[in-house]
């Protein structure tokens, strides 16, 4: 996809862009799998980042026969709770402020685009203070397909009331940059601690630009005249 500048609009993922949420819910599953001596590998784990949370049934799988479905009820539940311990200590990421901020006094039109459910991100958005620089969400509970289809991202574009080529997606996940290409959207990397584990160019999902930050996201490139 071309990008024209300047630019007009960004699609925001949500976790493991602006919030590391993956950090602590893969540490909260690591964890219990563990102590069943069941180790989760990244790699196992890696299939599902970026998608829905139901996927999470790829990796409750694996505890077929160790598990049964009453100690199942009491095992998620348990994760969840830890998920969450882990997910309230943290703040959200370098450059996400800055570059929310610094978009925003600009006059682009800002969006998140998850995998999550509204509830889930809104309640994160407000506890940090951002919900109120974005001018819409496209979550889960919106569409019948996840990342990496490119429903989320379609709908996203459709919200911002711009062309394709003055938006630009910032993704975490190789699914999410997956779906964001699908959706033919100009899409820039920015993994974290988790997904820069895992590959970024199978099946058509490879990034336009990958960066280390938002910290170091090319503001003046961006916004120059085409």
């Amino acid at each position: 996809m071309k990008l024209r500048t300047p630019l007009q609009g960004i699609l925001f993922d949500f976790d493991g862009l602006i919030l590391d949420t993956e950090t602590p819910v893969y540490q909260a599953w690591q964890e219990k799998f563990t102590a069943l001596g069941q180790p989760l590998d990244m790699e196992d784990w890696a299939g599902i980042l970026g998608k829905a949370s139901h996927e999470v049934d790829l990796i409750l799988s694996k505890l077929d026969g160790v598990l049964d479905e009453s100690s199942r009820k009491g095992f998620l539940e348990e994760v969840a709770q830890n998920e969450m311990e882990l997910i309230l200590l943290q703040q959200p990421l370098p450059g996400v402020v800055e570059l929310i901020r610094k978009a925003r006094e600009a006059g682009m039109r800002l969006g998140i685009v998850s995998s999550s459910d509204q509830d889930w991100v809104h309640s994160h958005l407000k506890r940090l203070e951002l919900l109120d620089y974005f001018h819409h969400t496209s979550c889960f509970d919106e569409v019948k397909a996840a990342k990496p289809d490119p429903a989320l991202y379609e709908l996203g574009l459709k919200k911002t009331g711009l062309e394709a080529e003055r938006v630009v997606v910032l993704e975490d996940s190789p699914n999410g940059v997956l779906a964001a290409k699908r959706a033919g959207l100009y899409t820039i990397a920015v993994p974290n601690g988790i997904t820069r584990r895992v590959p970024f160019n199978e099946n058509g999902g490879r990034p336009d630009q990958v960066l280390d930050s938002l910290e170091d996201f090319p503001w003046e490139e961006m916004m120059r005249d085409s």
